[in-house]
């Protein structure tokens, strides 16, 4: 399937009286420029995508006018994105075989009570 034709969840950032708003997921912020909120939301979207949903970025202006401004598998991963974890870090963790069973001694108060 293309990257095109893949459906991705929008995170959108709002323009509105000079600030810029983002909801998403149950967050609310605000910020007092479309640089530092293009950033945030960026980032929040990276680790949206990487959790399963492709998600890009919308910012919506005072006149209404829509903007695509990045999409995650399209634009190149936010500059201080933690690094996927290597392989090994991803594997399940193997269940361990049981040791031989060790001969433990019984405790002294147990003796006494037989």
């Amino acid at each position: 399937m293309s990257s095109a034709a893949r459906k991705h969840a929008q995170l959108p950032l709002f323009s509105h009286d000079g600030r810029w708003l983002m909801r998403f997921r149950g967050k609310r912020a605000e910020f007092a420029d479309r640089r530092t909120a293009l950033r945030a939301a960026i980032l929040e979207a990276f680790e949206h995508s990487r959790n399963g949903t492709p998600t890009q970025v919308v910012c919506i202006d005072d006149q209404l006018t829509i903007e695509i401004v990045w999409t995650y598998g399209v634009d190149p991963d936010p500059p201080g994105a933690p690094a996927e974890k290597p392989p090994a870090a991803r594997r399940p963790l193997r269940h361990h075989q049981h040791a031989a069973p060790v001969a433990v001694a019984p405790h002294p108060r147990a003796m006494n009570e037989r």
